[in-house]
Protein backbone atom coordinates (compact mmCIF):
# COMPACT_ATOMS: atom_id res chain seq x y z
CA UNK A 1 0.00 0.00 0.00
CA UNK A 2 2.68 2.19 0.86
CA UNK A 3 4.47 1.64 -2.47
CA UNK A 4 1.53 2.13 -4.61
CA UNK A 5 1.23 5.49 -2.57
CA UNK A 6 4.49 6.71 -3.30
CA UNK A 7 4.25 6.02 -7.18
CA UNK A 8 0.92 8.13 -7.18
CA UNK A 9 2.40 10.94 -5.21
CA UNK A 10 5.73 10.82 -7.98
CA UNK A 11 3.45 10.92 -10.39
CA UNK A 12 1.42 13.98 -9.37
CA UNK A 13 5.06 15.68 -8.62
CA UNK A 14 6.45 15.07 -12.40
CA UNK A 15 3.30 15.11 -14.42
CA UNK A 16 3.26 19.06 -14.25
CA UNK A 17 6.89 19.02 -15.26
CA UNK A 18 6.72 16.40 -17.81
CA UNK A 19 3.99 17.95 -19.77
CA UNK A 20 5.49 21.78 -19.63
CA UNK A 21 8.66 19.97 -21.04
CA UNK A 22 6.87 18.40 -23.55
CA UNK A 23 5.47 21.17 -24.38
CA UNK A 24 8.19 23.09 -24.58
CA UNK A 25 10.08 20.44 -27.05
CA UNK A 26 7.05 20.90 -29.44
CA UNK A 27 6.46 24.84 -29.94
CA UNK A 28 7.78 25.50 -33.37
CA UNK A 29 11.32 27.80 -33.31
CA UNK A 30 10.21 30.95 -35.29
CA UNK A 31 12.47 33.49 -36.71
CA UNK A 32 12.00 37.55 -37.38
CA UNK A 33 12.32 38.50 -40.44
CA UNK A 34 12.57 42.04 -41.58
CA UNK A 35 9.28 43.13 -43.59
CA UNK A 36 9.91 44.05 -47.13
CA UNK A 37 8.47 47.68 -48.40
CA UNK A 38 7.63 48.75 -52.01
CA UNK A 39 9.08 51.60 -53.17
CA UNK A 40 6.15 53.47 -53.09
CA UNK A 41 5.94 53.48 -49.25
CA UNK A 42 6.19 56.57 -47.51
CA UNK A 43 8.61 54.68 -44.85
CA UNK A 44 12.35 54.32 -45.32
CA UNK A 45 13.48 51.16 -46.37
CA UNK A 46 15.34 48.99 -43.73
CA UNK A 47 18.60 49.10 -44.45
CA UNK A 48 19.25 46.36 -42.41
CA UNK A 49 21.10 43.21 -44.46
CA UNK A 50 19.97 40.03 -44.27
CA UNK A 51 22.04 37.46 -42.28
CA UNK A 52 24.98 36.26 -44.24
CA UNK A 53 24.07 32.55 -42.39
CA UNK A 54 20.89 32.72 -44.41
CA UNK A 55 22.21 33.23 -47.75
CA UNK A 56 25.08 30.62 -47.37
CA UNK A 57 21.81 28.15 -46.40
CA UNK A 58 19.77 28.69 -49.28
CA UNK A 59 22.70 28.57 -51.36
CA UNK A 60 23.12 24.96 -50.02
CA UNK A 61 19.75 24.19 -50.33
CA UNK A 62 19.61 25.34 -54.08
CA UNK A 63 22.93 23.25 -55.32
CA UNK A 64 21.57 19.97 -53.48
CA UNK A 65 18.47 20.31 -55.42
CA UNK A 66 19.95 20.90 -58.51
CA UNK A 67 22.61 17.54 -58.26
CA UNK A 68 21.86 14.36 -56.90
CA UNK A 69 24.39 11.90 -57.54
CA UNK A 70 23.49 8.69 -59.73
CA UNK A 71 23.84 5.27 -57.68
CA UNK A 72 25.06 3.58 -61.19
CA UNK A 73 27.21 6.49 -62.00
CA UNK A 74 28.93 6.53 -58.55
CA UNK A 75 29.79 2.47 -59.21
CA UNK A 76 30.99 3.45 -62.58
CA UNK A 77 33.30 6.07 -61.30
CA UNK A 78 34.40 3.90 -58.02
CA UNK A 79 36.40 1.07 -60.61
CA UNK A 80 39.09 4.26 -60.57
CA UNK A 81 39.82 3.81 -56.80
CA UNK A 82 38.42 7.02 -55.55
CA UNK A 83 36.62 7.66 -58.02
CA UNK A 84 33.43 7.16 -56.22
CA UNK A 85 33.82 9.37 -53.42
CA UNK A 86 34.75 12.55 -56.34
CA UNK A 87 32.07 11.47 -57.58
CA UNK A 88 29.77 12.12 -54.67
CA UNK A 89 31.62 15.18 -53.82
CA UNK A 90 32.56 13.47 -50.94
CA UNK A 91 36.20 14.82 -50.97
CA UNK A 92 37.24 14.59 -47.19
CA UNK A 93 37.33 10.70 -47.74
CA UNK A 94 39.97 10.59 -50.55
CA UNK A 95 42.84 10.20 -47.90
CA UNK A 96 41.23 7.03 -45.81
CA UNK A 97 40.70 5.77 -49.22
CA UNK A 98 44.03 6.04 -51.35
CA UNK A 99 46.00 5.94 -47.66
CA UNK A 100 45.01 1.98 -47.49
CA UNK A 101 45.39 1.43 -50.89
CA UNK A 102 48.65 2.82 -50.77
CA UNK A 103 49.22 1.06 -47.57
CA UNK A 104 48.26 -2.10 -49.36
CA UNK A 105 50.57 -1.52 -52.23
CA UNK A 106 53.51 -1.48 -49.52
CA UNK A 107 53.07 -4.53 -47.83
CA UNK A 108 52.50 -6.31 -50.75
CA UNK A 109 55.64 -4.80 -52.72
CA UNK A 110 57.83 -5.68 -48.87
CA UNK A 111 56.56 -8.82 -48.33
CA UNK A 112 57.13 -10.00 -52.35
CA UNK A 113 60.25 -8.55 -52.04
CA UNK A 114 61.27 -10.51 -48.73
CA UNK A 115 59.52 -14.10 -50.52
CA UNK A 116 62.01 -13.26 -53.31
CA UNK A 117 65.27 -13.24 -51.64
CA UNK A 118 64.17 -16.29 -49.16
CA UNK A 119 62.68 -18.24 -52.02
CA UNK A 120 65.98 -17.70 -54.24
CA UNK A 121 68.27 -18.74 -51.18
CA UNK A 122 66.20 -21.68 -50.57
CA UNK A 123 65.94 -22.95 -53.73
CA UNK A 124 70.00 -22.72 -54.20
CA UNK A 125 70.75 -24.03 -51.01
CA UNK A 126 68.66 -27.19 -51.87
CA UNK A 127 69.71 -27.19 -55.37
CA UNK A 128 72.12 -29.13 -57.04
CA UNK A 129 75.16 -26.83 -56.68
CA UNK A 130 75.16 -24.43 -54.05
CA UNK A 131 78.70 -23.63 -53.75
CA UNK A 132 78.12 -21.71 -57.10
CA UNK A 133 74.84 -20.20 -56.62
CA UNK A 134 75.48 -18.68 -53.28
CA UNK A 135 72.26 -16.60 -52.70
CA UNK A 136 71.73 -17.82 -49.40
CA UNK A 137 75.22 -16.60 -47.99
CA UNK A 138 73.54 -13.63 -47.31
CA UNK A 139 71.65 -15.56 -44.73
CA UNK A 140 74.64 -17.61 -43.35
CA UNK A 141 76.72 -16.62 -40.21
CA UNK A 142 78.94 -13.94 -40.87
CA UNK A 143 82.16 -15.27 -42.59
CA UNK A 144 80.54 -18.36 -44.34
CA UNK A 145 82.39 -19.73 -47.06
CA UNK A 146 80.27 -21.15 -50.51
CA UNK A 147 82.30 -24.52 -49.90
CA UNK A 148 80.88 -25.05 -46.58
CA UNK A 149 77.63 -25.24 -47.66
CA UNK A 150 77.29 -28.76 -45.96
CA UNK A 151 78.71 -27.44 -42.86
CA UNK A 152 74.81 -24.86 -42.78
CA UNK A 153 73.01 -27.17 -45.31
CA UNK A 154 70.50 -28.74 -42.75
CA UNK A 155 69.67 -26.09 -40.22
CA UNK A 156 70.15 -22.91 -42.56
CA UNK A 157 67.73 -25.10 -44.78
CA UNK A 158 64.80 -24.82 -42.35
CA UNK A 159 65.20 -21.10 -41.67
CA UNK A 160 64.67 -20.11 -44.74
CA UNK A 161 62.14 -22.65 -45.43
CA UNK A 162 59.83 -20.63 -42.81
CA UNK A 163 60.84 -17.21 -43.99
CA UNK A 164 59.76 -18.34 -47.45
CA UNK A 165 56.69 -19.58 -46.38
CA UNK A 166 55.85 -16.18 -43.96
CA UNK A 167 56.50 -14.31 -46.29
CA UNK A 168 54.62 -15.65 -49.15
CA UNK A 169 51.30 -15.96 -46.63
CA UNK A 170 51.34 -12.05 -45.54
CA UNK A 171 51.94 -11.60 -49.54
CA UNK A 172 48.90 -13.20 -50.54
CA UNK A 173 47.02 -11.87 -47.07
CA UNK A 174 48.16 -8.31 -48.41
CA UNK A 175 46.53 -9.37 -51.89
CA UNK A 176 43.18 -10.19 -50.07
CA UNK A 177 43.28 -6.97 -48.26
CA UNK A 178 43.69 -4.55 -51.44
CA UNK A 179 40.92 -6.68 -53.15
CA UNK A 180 38.79 -6.08 -49.47
CA UNK A 181 39.33 -2.42 -49.60
CA UNK A 182 38.69 -1.75 -53.32
CA UNK A 183 35.34 -3.39 -52.97
CA UNK A 184 34.60 -1.46 -49.86
CA UNK A 185 35.47 2.26 -51.67
CA UNK A 186 33.07 0.69 -54.28
CA UNK A 187 30.19 -0.42 -51.63
CA UNK A 188 30.65 3.20 -49.94
CA UNK A 189 30.11 5.20 -52.91
CA UNK A 190 26.80 3.26 -53.75
CA UNK A 191 25.35 3.62 -50.68
CA UNK A 192 26.17 7.22 -50.09
CA UNK A 193 24.69 7.84 -53.59
CA UNK A 194 21.89 5.89 -52.89
CA UNK A 195 21.05 7.69 -49.09
CA UNK A 196 22.09 11.13 -50.66
CA UNK A 197 18.52 12.37 -50.06
CA UNK A 198 17.90 10.12 -47.11
CA UNK A 199 16.19 12.89 -44.82
CA UNK A 200 17.56 12.85 -40.60
CA UNK A 201 14.95 15.18 -38.98
CA UNK A 202 16.35 17.29 -36.41
CA UNK A 203 13.20 16.64 -33.88
CA UNK A 204 14.45 14.59 -31.59
CA UNK A 205 12.67 14.59 -28.31
CA UNK A 206 12.00 11.99 -25.48
CA UNK A 207 8.39 12.67 -23.52
CA UNK A 208 7.85 11.41 -20.40
CA UNK A 209 4.61 11.28 -18.77
CA UNK A 210 2.81 9.26 -16.01
CA UNK A 211 0.20 6.93 -17.29
CA UNK A 212 -2.38 4.92 -14.74
CA UNK A 213 -3.72 1.27 -16.24
CA UNK A 214 -6.80 0.00 -15.95
CA UNK A 215 -6.93 -3.19 -13.88
CA UNK A 216 -6.40 -6.37 -15.65
CA UNK A 217 -7.87 -9.73 -15.13
CA UNK A 218 -7.16 -11.02 -11.88
CA UNK A 219 -6.06 -7.69 -10.59
CA UNK A 220 -8.11 -5.56 -8.81
CA UNK A 221 -6.70 -2.20 -8.65
CA UNK A 222 -5.12 0.18 -10.96
CA UNK A 223 -1.29 -0.10 -12.56
CA UNK A 224 0.67 2.89 -12.21
CA UNK A 225 3.76 3.84 -14.26
CA UNK A 226 5.79 6.16 -16.46
CA UNK A 227 5.26 5.90 -20.35
CA UNK A 228 8.28 7.21 -22.43
CA UNK A 229 7.75 7.51 -26.30
CA UNK A 230 10.57 8.59 -28.47
CA UNK A 231 10.31 10.90 -31.04
CA UNK A 232 12.86 11.16 -34.13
Amino acid sequence: MCIRLLIALFSLLILPHATAWSQESLVPTTYDMPSLLSASDSVAPSTQEPLPSFEKQALKIQQQALWQPNSTKAILWAFLPGGGQIYNRKYWKLPIVWGAFMACYYSITWNNRQYQEYHAAYRDLSGPDPEHNTSWLVFAPAGAQASDYQQYQSSLRSTLKRGNDFYRRYRDLSIVATVLVYGLSILDAYVDAELYTFDISPDLSLRVVPEVGLPKLGLPSYQMGVNCSLTF
